[in-house]
C-alpha cells in the first residue's frame, strides 16, 4: 500500500469489503495524514506475466554465449485514487 499511497499516508485500516477475495473491483481503506496533498490522486501498477523473473534450474554450467532473455512485458493497470471523506483533528 505503502508504494500506491506514499510514506506520508498512513492505513489505519481496511473496509470490511476489501478483505474478501471477491470483492477485486475497489479497495476501501481509512488512512490518516497531515496533509490531504499528499494523498495521490492515480496510481499505474504493471503486472508481470505468471512466472515471470524466475529461472528454471540448469544442471551443470550455462555455455558461454547464453543470452540473457528481454524482460517480459507487463500489464500496466492505471488505478484512480479518490479521497470520499475529509475529517479535520487540528486541535482548535
Amino acid at each position: 500500500i505503502e508504494e500506491i499511497l506514499g510514506k506520508k499516508v498512513r492505513v489505519d485500516r481496511l473496509d470490511s469489503r476489501t478483505q474478501e477475495r471477491g470483492h477485486t473491483k475497489t479497495f476501501a481503506c481509512w488512512v490518516w495524514t497531515n496533509d490531504v496533498a499528499h494523498i495521490p490522486t492515480k496510481h499505474t501498477l504493471g503486472v508481470l506475466p505468471r512466472g515471470a523473473g524466475r529461472v528454471k534450474e540448469m544442471q551443470g554450467y550455462s555455455p558461454p554465449d547464453r543470452r540473457v532473455a528481454p524482460p517480459p512485458g507487463t500489464t500496466d493497470y492505471t488505478m484512480l485514487i479518490h479521497v470520499y471523506r475529509v475529517e479535520d483533528w487540528t486541535p482548535p
